[in-house]
C-alpha cells in the first residue's frame, strides 16, 4: 500500500466526523473557515507532543523520552497518571480551545452559541487527524486489515474522544460569551470537565492493555464504551440547549 493511501485512511475518521457534526448546523459555516480551524488544529499537533515531552521532563527528568512515547505502565502509577493520562489531556485541550480563541472566536462568521461547540470540535478532529497518521505510520506499513482494524477502532475511540471533549469545551465558551460576567470561570469549568473526560479515557485505555486476563478486558471495555456513550449524550444535549439560545451579539 502507497504513503496516499495511509495517509487517506489517517484522516478518513476526523472526515467522517466532521461531516456528522457540521449536520448540526443550520446555518453552515463558510468551507474555508472550517478548513481553516482543522488544518490549525492539524499544526497544532506537533506542539502539543513537544509541550507534553517537557512538561514530563519536568516532573522526571532521569526519564527516557523514546520510552515516555510507548506510554506502557512500567514505571509505576504516578506515570501513567501524570505522564500517559492527565498533562496530555491538558495540553491537547488548552491548545484546541486556542485554536477557536485567537483564530475564529473575533471573525464575523462566529455569529451563533453552535458555532463555539463546532469550532471546537473542528480543531480537535484536525489534532486527531494527525494522531492517527502517527499510529499508522508507526506501525511500520501494516496490511490493509490491520491498518482498517487501526483506523476503525481509532475512530470509535481517540478520535470520537477529541471531538468530545472538544464539544464540551466549546459548550462552555458559548456560555461565556453569553455571560460576560462569568466568562473565565465558565470557560474554566468547560476546559476542567473536558480535561478530566479526556484523562479519564485515556487512564482506561492505557490500563485494559495492561490486563492479563480476558475478564478484567472486558470489565475495562465496558468502562470506557460506558464513558463515551454517556460523554456523548451529554455532548449532544449541549448541542440541542444552544440551538435553543439567541444568536451572539456581545463584543468579543
Amino acid at each position: 500500500m502507497s504513503y496516499p493511501f495511509y495517509i487517506l485512511l489517517g484522516l478518513l475518521p476526523s472526515l467522517i466526523w466532521l461531516s456528522f457534526y457540521l449536520r448540526k448546523d443550520k446555518h453552515p459555516e463558510p468551507n474555508f473557515m472550517v478548513l481553516k480551524i482543522f488544518i490549525w488544529g492539524i499544526l497544532l499537533a506537533p506542539l502539543a507532543i513537544i509541550l507534553e515531552l517537557f512538561l514530563i521532563w519536568l516532573l522526571e527528568p532521569t526519564l527516557d523520552f523514546s520510552s515516555l512515547l510507548s506510554r506502557t505502565t512500567q514505571n509505576g502509577f504516578l506515570r501513567i497518571i501524570l505522564a500517559a493520562t492527565l498533562i496530555p489531556a491538558l495540553v491537547e485541550e488548552y491548545l484546541k480551545y486556542a485554536v477557536v480563541k485567537f483564530k475564529v472566536l473575533k471573525n464575523s462568521v462566529f455569529d451563533e452559541p453552535v458555532d463555539a461547540m463546532l469550532y471546537c470540535i473542528i480543531a480537535g478532529l484536525g489534532f486527531a487527524a494527525v494522531e492517527n497518521l502517527l499510529i499508522l505510520f508507526k506501525i511500520s506499513f501494516p496490511s490493509f486489515g490491520e491498518a482498517l482494524t487501526t483506523i476503525g477502532l481509532r475512530f470509535l475511540g481517540a478520535t470520537l474522544v477529541h471531538a468530545l471533549a472538544s464539544g464540551i469545551v466549546g459548550y462552555w465558551l458559548a456560555q461565556g460569551l453569553l455571560n460576560t460576567k462569568e466568562r473565565k470561570k465558565l470557560i474554566l469549568t468547560g476546559l476542567t470537565i473536558a480535561i478530566i473526560f479526556h484523562s479519564c479515557y485515556n487512564y482506561l485505555t492505557i490500563t485494559l492493555f495492561s490486563q492479563e486476563t480476558f475478564g478484567q478486558k472486558i470489565i475495562f471495555l465496558s468502562l470506557i464504551v460506558s464513558l463515551l456513550i454517556a460523554t456523548a449524550l451529554l455532548v449532544s444535549y449541549y448541542f440541542r440547549k444552544l440551538k435553543k439560545q439567541q444568536s451572539i451579539c456581545i463584543n468579543r
